[in-house]
């Protein structure tokens, strides 16, 4: 092993003096995180993602993940994912893994069958499917040909100190493998870098939009992350609809548990939905092609006998709006802290939709409750199905139906009906406002100068008096600067016209500054302010300055 180090390193030493850069493949990265991302589906919280991030193979390979260099490349030849309490369908785009020699999937609870994207698996030799008891283990046509060792079948659980012989000649391999990359990019780690890192970023921006060119808006998606779930299966799932949870637009929400278990929430279309076909569409194409941490994913979908039907994770701790002034039944108080976590989280959520793939996704109906909370109190961008790509150049002539919804609507978007991201700035900045003073957005049996949030609230934040303006249950809890940063982001957000509003990556920065201070107050600070220097903080005429830096896009 030692020898082999060393004439290891002598090569990658002579690659780093030679014209040919040794690189990443960034088309391989672009397709595990496709596999990261449909595990996650299924897997939320599971302990295989806790170092699932950065580069799959350097300065160590991600677990379960064996990388060798193929004409001065890194690619993945060995994937291990047994014993790991898995879940799901088995991501079909390991089928893209154009290098794969050996894999396996044993021990877990995948369910559905073998993906046929396998079958353009050309130089797998090894291929282990026994103990998934819910898995069928039929073999695509094409693959069951080939000259393939498979294990399939079920099989007693193992404890958890048995181990196959395979999985510790994968293991080995992978230490192995791990200890000489990290050995070797100690010697060239800025070789490699400098010299490939302008070039690098270039191409994986062209794979973005290769993906990108190939998303849709008029016809359902048959992506590989989003399944296609018969009507049978939604009425087993949610028990014949037994449990409501919820209406909206789109028609009436039910509770439902997957035969893994998971829980789910089912969005049934209701004949009278103000959402229709194009929406539902759109919904299923946009998040067939999207994910982030902020944003709740779509599990699956049903298109049957008329029925339209999403299917998303449960988001066991409600909507922000419920938690703020919802039905007494939902409403909880939440302290500033967890009000400042959540829009962040909201905020982070939009701000990928505004940069995704260099062209920007508009979500159009930004309010409090399509921000919805997971069990870890985490705020996530719910129901895209009015979302649209910004306008460009030669889409100048499309026309865009105003939507949205009323105390969150964009006054110059709906005056000019001229779509852009600011308009979901726009209602994030009446969020914000709603987390500050915990009011709806628009109440017409309050006075009549307090019906709108918005112009209620503006003549307190220009005059510096926003103590008064501050929802009662959370008065002298906070610390004064993160909660000006915060309204004053707000105020920016609502200005009248659209280019004097921050971009949602401004947005962001600001949530976060607000949200450091807060946590990191010092007691000294807080004993200080319990004595009357709050009031000193407040009354202080501020003006915090947001880059308010032009989009490159509408």
């Amino acid at each position: 092993m030692t020898i082999a180090c060393f004439l290891l390193l002598i090569l990658f030493a002579q690659a780093c003096g030679q014209q040919d850069d040794v690189r990443m493949d960034f088309s391989i990265v672009v397709v595990v995180e496709k596999v990261r991302n449909e595990l996650l589906l299924w897997n939320q919280g599971n302990k295989i993602f806790q170092n699932w991030s950065g580069d799959p193979c350097s300065p160590s390979p991600w677990e379960g993940f064996t990388c060798q260099m193929l004409n001065h490349t890194f690619t993945i030849t060995h994937l291990n994912l047994s014993s790991n309490n898995l879940q799901g369908s088995i991501p079909t785009s390991i089928g893209d893994l154009s290098e794969l020699r050996e894999l396996y999937l044993e021990d877990n609870n995948f369910t559905g069958s073998v993906p046929e994207s396998f079958v353009s698996l050309h130089h797998l030799s090894n291929l282990s499917i026994k103990c998934n008891p819910h898995l069928d283990s039929q073999l695509p046509p094409g693959l069951s040909r080939r000259n393939l060792t498979v294990s399939s079948g079920n099989c007693l659980r193992k404890n958890a100190s048995e181990t196959s012989s395979s999985q510790r000649r994968i293991y080995l391999l992978g230490a192995g493998g791990s200890l000489t990359f990290s050995l070797a990019f100690a010697i060239c780690f800025n070789c490699f870098y400098k010299r490939a890192n302008h070039s690098d970023r270039r191409d994986h921006l062209d794979i973005k939009n290769i993906v990108f060119s190939e998303s849709s808006v008029d016809d359902v998606s048959t992506n590989l992350v989003v399944h296609q779930f018969s009507l049978k299966y939604i009425e087993s799932a949610t028990c014949n609809y037994k449990t409501l949870i919820g209406e909206g637009g789109f028609g009436t929400v039910y509770r439902g548990i997957l035969p893994h278990g998971q829980e789910v929430a089912v969005k049934v279309r209701s004949a009278t939905s103000t959402q229709g076909t194009r929406e539902f569409n759109n919904e299923v194409n946009l998040l067939s092609t999207i994910m982030h941490e902020n944003l709740v994913p779509l599990l699956g979908y049903c298109s049957e006998n008329d029925q339209q039907i999403l299917v998303y994770p449960f988001m066991s701790n409600g909507s922000l709006q419920d938690r703020l002034y919802g039905a007494s039944a939902k409403r909880k108080i939440l302290d500033w802290p967890a009000r400042l976590s959540i829009v962040l989280g909201a905020a982070r959520g939009l701000m990928y939709l505004h940069t995704f793939f260099e062209r920007c996704i508009i979500h159009r109906d930004v309010k409090s409750s399509n921000i919805l909370l997971d069990h870890s109190m985490c705020g996530k961008v719910a129901d895209l199905g009015f979302s649209k790509f910004a306008p460009q150049e030669e889409d100048s002539g499309a026309s865009l139906e105003v939507r949205g919804t009323a105390g969150y609507l964009d006054p110059e978007y709906y005056s000019t009906q001229q779509l852009s991201s600011k308009s979901d700035v726009f209602s994030f900045g009446v969020v914000l406002l709603e987390i500050v003073t915990g009011r709806e957005p628009l109440n017409i049996h309050r006075p009549r100068s307090e019906w709108s949030l918005v112009e209620w609230a503006k003549p307190y934040i220009r005059e510096s008096r926003i103590e008064e303006i501050v929802d009662p249950s959370i008065k002298g809890q906070y610390h004064p600067e993160a909660m000006w940063r915060v309204v004053e982001t707000a105020s920016c957000c609502v200005e009248p016209i659209g280019s004097y509003r921050p971009n949602m990556v401004d947005v962001v920065r600001e949530l976060e500054d607000a949200l450091i201070i807060e946590n990191n107050a010092s007691e000294y600070m807080r004993s200080i302010e319990s004595m009357g220097g709050s009031n000193r903080y407040l009354s202080l005429e501020k003006k915090i300055i947001i880059p308010s830096a032009e989009p490159t896009g509408p």
